[in-house]
């Protein structure tokens, strides 16, 4: 995902192989599968509430496609 993984974990090596239920998992309850050494609450936990179907969709698609 081209990400620096200064205040996450490298979505690149954190979401590689993993299928798109885990992915939309990780934006609409993003302390459920914390990666090691990461504090809880760091990601807005509202993503769930403030993105469309379609925009959670299209945001797991292109997180799939860029870490496959």
């Amino acid at each position: 995902a081209g990400t620096s993984a200064t205040t996450g974990p490298d979505l690149d090596g954190a979401l590689q192989g993993k299928p798109t239920s885990f992915i939309e998992e990780s934006i609409v309850d993003p302390n459920k599968d914390i990666a090691k050494g990461f504090p809880p609450d760091v990601m807005p936990q509202n993503f769930g509430d403030t993105l469309s179907p379609e925009e959670l969709k299209a945001l797991v698609d292109y997180l799939a496609d860029s870490t496959s």
